[in-house]
């Protein structure tokens, strides 16, 4: 059995949420205060129904849900509903009180945990809590203690102490908890490996065995003359005839107690340095290691203890809880770390993870991932295994996300550009628009794509269903690739224009400026006699191929706008981005080109007599021969920011990105 869905209603900031786990692996991540440890704590109060000391629980009025924006609204019960999914029989003969069966479909089974919590008042005008939590669909249908009993977690909290919990005697110590529960072990009898049952009586003679070392003559005198030395002046202190004495041991010969004396340490030194000689062997104490290395022993002692649980059959269910595994660890151990708790599958514990680790979430199985999202104090819930992304985008997304780009799922909004230009000037670009649009204050992340591949991260965002999309705003900048050709378009089997004679009617039509260096018809007008050399009877089909593509937007950018829908806005550069930004204004225009001269002081560019739109097509043009588009954004990003306040009042924004920023910001 696994624990499958989950409903959460007015705890704490969570209004109502569903969520849908995995078997093995689940990860929650999500920005500060989005309710990934709410949720962790709910699996707690709910999965500890059958300890009689509980570490958590609903504290009066501090846990249930305050809408912000409502004055003086009543406390609304706190509800958790958990259902499990049932796997074998044993699932359903232990737990026959949560059995819930479809009244329609009799093969529709599961096992569900309902709890309540309310706040009511008594009669002396006091406000207490109630609560109730049943099994199955019937409210008032009692969970037996010994069926809660076979539910078992392990929590390993975000800002943990491993060094205490790993010191010998420590309350909850797991190292201790391993031995208590272990049924055998292994011994090498000089031949062999045998393994021996730790049955009650094998504890007694183990203990036996240790009282009988610690027996001898020193021992014993040592520890009665320290006795004597504190009950002289015990009977000194005391009222004369009510003298207090205390006896002393060195250890409590009881198996259970021995092992709460273990020792956590490190090996100073390797096998192979020792060569067979262990007496060499030094250790280091838990105290001289780093916070990361304490973290990832506590975290295998709990997975130690958790295994042996699971194989010696002591619970039914078995979950562990770790909220930030990432605590004190550098990236490349998170990693390891990481990697090693996702092939636990196999080991029979469902394993639910929060984070805010980038790194991890860029290693996740995406099917892993449950985002959390919190838009206008409502608290969404995102799974991509149930989102709209097909096999294929998946595959893409996970070779594609590395650690930047997956702080997307961490974002208020994200914006989609297609190049290292937009990427370095977009920032710039909304401070200029106003304080208001800072990126990096409202929690904006923005992605360069390197391409023009948005299908996949745009179906994060563009689903009609709530449950399909995260609920943050996403804009997809790009350019529209208005009127590009290309020698291809001409090849024509029909009219006998192979590949050589595409390239060439290609050429004359860009020395006769039909089609400019960029590649894009420009002053063509399909009412105008088309004569290229050697081609005068192809007139009416080179006419219709130009016709086809003039003014018409690329087939990728139709496939970008086809995205739309949902949360996902599309934004389009009639030419290019660098072209949309100069002619926007002639102060736009003047200062782009005197960067560009900074960066190539010999540049000449056309006067002021020609059109703000041809002089943009020159500096496309140069851009594109120096190859240094992502240099030009470089330093026009510093002249922008050096001089902010000026620019503010006379650089211009494209209305295209400015609509982009607004609506991840403003949402409009």
């Amino acid at each position: 059995m696994y624990l499958q869905k989950l409903h959460i209603k007015k705890f704490r900031s969570i209004n109502e949420i569903n969520l849908h786990f995995n078997k093995s692996v689940n990860i929650i991540i999500g920005e500060n205060n989005a309710g990934k440890s709410a949720i962790i704590d709910a699996l707690r109060i709910c999965l500890s129904i059958g300890k009689q000391w509980k570490d958590i629980g609903i504290k009066n009025d501090e846990d249930f849900y305050i809408d912000v924006n409502e004055l003086h609204v009543p406390l609304e019960p706190i509800e958790f509903d958990l259902t499990f999914k049932i796997e074998t029989a044993e699932d359903r003969e232990f737990f026959q009180t949560l059995l819930w069966q479809n009244p329609t479909d009799p093969d529709d089974v599961n096992l569900q945990i309902h709890a309540k919590y309310t706040i009511v008042t008594n009669p002396k005008g006091n406000k207490v809590l109630r609560w109730d939590i049943w099994g199955g669909e019937n409210e008032g249908q009692r969970i037996k203690p010994e069926e809660a009993q076979l539910l078992f977690y392990s929590y390993l909290e975000p800002l943990r102490n491993a060094e205490l919990e790993l010191r010998p005697y420590a309350s909850g110590n797991k190292v201790t908890s391993l031995f208590r529960e272990m049924t055998k072990y292994n011994v090498n009898d000089g031949e062999e490996e045998v393994e021996v049952e730790l049955n009650l009586e094998k504890k007694n003679q183990l203990a036996k065995t240790l009282q009988d070392v610690i027996q001898d003559n020193d021992w014993t005198g040592l520890i009665k003359t320290g006795e004597k030395f504190v009950n002289e002046h015990l009977e000194k202190a005391d009222i004369k005839k009510k003298e207090s004495k205390i006896h002393l041991k060195l250890l409590e010969y009881k198996y259970d107690n021995i092992v709460k004396g273990v020792l956590t340490r490190k090996p100073v030194y390797s096998d192979e340095l020792l060569v067979g000689d262990k007496s060499l062997q030094k250790y280091f104490d838990v105290s001289q290691n780093g916070l990361g290395e304490n973290n990832l022993i506590l975290a295998s002692s709990v997975l130690g203890d958790l295994k042996n649980r699971r194989e010696e059959q002591i619970e039914h269910y078995y979950a562990l809880l770790i909220e930030e595994p990432e605590a004190h660890l550098h990236p490349q151990k998170q990693n390891t770390f990481f990697n090693y708790l996702s092939s636990l599958k196999d080991l029979g514990v469902q394993i639910f993870i929060t984070s805010h680790s980038p790194t991890i979430t860029a290693k996740s199985d995406l099917d892993n991932l449950l985002i959390l999202q919190r838009q206008e104090n409502n608290i969404n819930s995102f799974s991509i295994k149930n989102s709209e992304l097909s096999p294929k985008n998946k595959s893409y997304l996970r070779k594609f996300l590395d650690v930047t780009k997956s702080q997307l799922f961490f974002s208020n909004g994200t914006i989609l550009v297609e190049g290292i230009s937009e990427a370095l000037l977009l920032p710039i670009f909304a401070l200029i628009i106003g304080d208001k649009y800072n990126l990096d204050k409202n929690g904006i992340e923005l992605i360069n794509i390197n391409g023009v591949a948005f299908e996949p991260f745009a179906k994060l965002y563009n689903s009609d269903s709530d449950e399909k999309k995260l609920a943050a705003n996403c804009s997809i900048i790009t350019d529209d690739d208005r009127s590009l050709i290309a020698a291809k378009h001409f090849i024509n089997e029909d009219n006998e224009i192979d590949k050589a004679k595409a390239k060439a009617i290609f050429n004359k039509l860009k020395t006769d400026e039909i089609v400019d260096s960029n590649n894009r018809i420009i002053k063509f007008n399909n009412d105008d006699d088309l004569i290229i050399e050697g081609f005068e009877d192809k007139s009416g089909f080179m006419k219709t191929v130009l016709n086809d593509k003039y003014d018409k937007i690329s087939d990728r950018a139709k496939k970008a706008i086809d995205l739309v829908g949902g949360n996902l806005k599309v934004e389009l550069a009639k030419n290019t981005f660098e072209f949309e930004v100069m002619v926007n204004s002639e102060f736009n225009a003047r200062l782009m080109m005197f960067v560009y001269k900074r960066m190539h002081p010999n540049t000449t560019f056309l006067g002021n007599d020609n059109s703000i739109e041809d002089r943009a097509l020159e500096l496309l043009e140069k851009l594109k021969s120096n190859k240094d588009k992502s240099e030009f954004a470089q330093e026009l990003c510093f002249q922008l920011e050096r001089r902010l306040p000026i620019y503010k009042k006379y650089f211009t924004i494209p209305d295209y990105i400015q609509r982009s920023i607004k609506w991840v910001i403003d949402k409009e």
